[in-house]
């Protein structure tokens, strides 16, 4: 019978330190998230996941500014993209530049969204591979960053609301 309670202290500090240890795990599961960005889903569409950055979501006035990041999922939604790149690279003669984007994995759009008229511009993109590396960042000249209406009933206008109306 002296045993007994013996065995329950030996019970009782198995358990505590395995909840010690689970609350650690958790605590490390949480560390391993980058600082910085909030990647919400906003739809998938053509092979495309489509996120944006919650936490680079900023209100100045009517404008917005976001990161909206495009996950290229499918081989044949990888191709489209960077077809469009090779195109380019083509008539400028240079089609051998296009090899950079060969491991293309998804890319980081920097927009600003006029939310009362409803458009945006895109200020830059970042072209990533599938392991995170930068391939590239193309920025317009500042005088020729076109203003994009947004249509109703699309991925864009999802997004655009999103943004337009997130934290306000």
């Amino acid at each position: 019978m002296n045993q007994y309670p013996e065995k329950m202290k030996y019970i009782y500090l198995l358990i505590s330190i395995l909840f010690l240890l689970s609350g650690c795990k958790t605590t490390s599961g949480n560390a391993s998230k980058p600082r910085g960005e909030g990647w919400f889903n906003i739809a998938v569409a053509e092979d495309v996941e489509i996120y944006t950055d919650t936490l680079s979501i900023r209100h100045e006035g009517p404008i917005a500014y976001a990161r909206e990041k495009r996950v290229y999922i499918s081989p044949e939604s990888k191709k489209i993209y960077v077809d469009k790149i090779r195109d380019e690279y083509i008539k400028l003669g240079k089609p051998e530049k296009a090899d950079k984007w060969n491991d293309f994995s998804y890319c980081i759009y920097n927009c600003l969204y006029e939310c009362t008229n409803k458009r945006f511009r895109i200020l830059s993109v970042e072209d990533f591979d599938s392991a995170g590396k930068r391939i590239a960042k193309t920025t317009p000249a500042k005088n020729n960053i076109k203003w994009l209406n947004v249509d109703s009933e699309t991925v864009g206008d999802y997004t655009f609301f999103f943004v337009c109306d997130y934290g306000q």
